[in-house]
């Protein structure tokens, strides 16, 4: 038989407070996702040649016979759109491509470059939403597909990138 383990009133007290306050943190995260204005490849504009160091900085896009090509080998029309996240990065650069043959439900790969072209976050998304919520003094992001969780990434100073910070249930 296993023994039972107790623990003291004090220990089961801070427990609940823990538990509380972080359902209360989801709930604040799902009330800035439902009110968050989303942005997408409609309201990017094309790239043009002014952008050409900002698309050689994409991981996985290629450029030949002057055409661009995602990872499949799609030729693709690349995206930009600047988002103004605040703190140090200040205006990043999202560059969208759309394939959903190769990007699947989501649509379309953004990558955020920052002034430098460093990729701060890649991944697949069909929109893009800037939130209230900030660390290190940078907005938190929260990156749309389909699907009832939503997924907030929060800037990290020290590895000067976006990381996952929680993923949100929307329904």
């Amino acid at each position: 038989m296993k023994p039972f383990l107790s623990l003291p009133l004090s220990a089961m007290l801070s427990l609940l407070t823990v538990s509380a306050h972080a359902q209360a943190a989801s709930q604040s995260d799902r009330q800035m996702i439902a009110h968050a204005h989303w942005l997408s490849a409609e309201q990017a504009r094309p790239a043009t040649s002014s952008d050409t160091a900002t698309l050689k900085a994409v991981p996985d896009l290629t450029k030949t016979a002057g055409q661009y090509h995602d990872l499949c080998g799609t030729r693709v029309t690349p995206k930009i759109l600047p988002l103004d996240v605040g703190g140090t990065p200040g205006i990043l650069t999202a560059v969208i491509e759309e394939d959903p043959a190769c990007f699947g439900g989501d649509g379309a790969r953004y990558t955020l470059l920052d002034r430098t072209h460093h990729v701060v976050w890649q991944n697949s998304a069909a929109a893009i939403a800037i939130l209230e919520s900030r660390h290190d003094g940078v907005h938190d992001l929260s990156f749309g597909g389909p699907g009832p969780k939503t997924p907030v990434w929060s800037w990290s100073a020290a590895r000067h990138a976006y990381q996952l910070r929680a993923v949100i249930d929307t329904e």
